[in-house]
């Protein structure tokens, strides 16, 4: 309730405000007033319990298991490619000396390295460009080697022909005498 005059709360039930001293309006009481609710009384059932008596509930046991948490490489994040490009290189790097057999292998490290490097989301990018590095030089490397033997074999070949030659015209000179 608040006070007409002064406009300050007023506790119910008071007949003077106690700020301002004026006489407080009480509110009239309400003509029907709603009956208290009472709870029913509980009643027996009429009937009977039966013989039996219902087993205690029993909450069922829940055995708890030791989660495995397994770190897997994602589907994308393979580097099959790349470590073959890496194992391809080495082999190319180290059989050059033999012409046909680094040249399968330096051919199968070029393929594998650069499919390697550009395979989206590939994981070993590091070991697909170390594979065609390898693979490269291996390739140099057979390439003067085979220059190499070329020509050696040919100042070789050159040379016993020079001889064979001289050989054939003394022989010629020699039955002209």
């Amino acid at each position: 309730m608040f006070c007409e005059s002064c406009g300050s709360s007023v506790p119910d039930g008071t007949s003077i405000c106690p700020n301002c001293g004026s006489p407080i309006a009480q509110a009239a009481q309400p003509a029907y007033q709603q009956p208290a609710y009472q709870q029913p009384a509980y009643q027996q059932p009429a009937y009977q319990q039966p013989a039996y008596q219902q087993p205690a509930y029993q909450q069922p046991v829940v055995q708890v298991q030791p989660v495995v948490v397994q770190q897997q490489q994602p589907a994308g994040k393979s580097s099959g490619l790349a470590i073959a490009g890496l194992i391809m290189g080495i082999f190319t790097l180290l059989l050059c000396w033999f012409p046909i057999v680094g040249f399968i292998f330096g051919l199968l490290g070029l393929i594998f390295s650069i499919a390697g490097i550009a395979k989206k989301n590939g994981g070993a990018k590091g070991a697909a460009v170390a594979g065609l590095v390898m693979t490269i030089l291996g390739a140099i490397v057979g390439v003067i080697m085979i220059g190499a033997v070329l020509s050696t074999g040919i100042d070789t070949y050159i040379d016993v022909a020079e001889s064979a030659k001289q050989s054939v015209e003394a022989s010629i000179a020699a039955e002209e005498d």
